[in-house]
């Protein structure tokens, strides 16, 4: 699971099929809520705020 800026999409992506040999899904953080989980506030490949959920 990643949560990346705009600007580190493609970078997550490919991580996720290098891993897991399939594509992941994508969701924008400011469209889904989980009860038990709150997003970072950063993105895992920078400093910047996180708009994207790839799982």
């Amino acid at each position: 699971m990643y949560v990346v800026c705009t600007e580190h999409l493609p970078d997550a992506i490919d991580e996720f099929i290098e891993v897991y040999e399939q594509p992941p899904d994508l969701y924008e953080l400011d469209k889904v809520t989980f009860t038990e989980w709150t997003s970072p506030h950063t993105c895992d490949f920078c400093g910047h705020p996180p708009k994207y959920l790839v799982v």
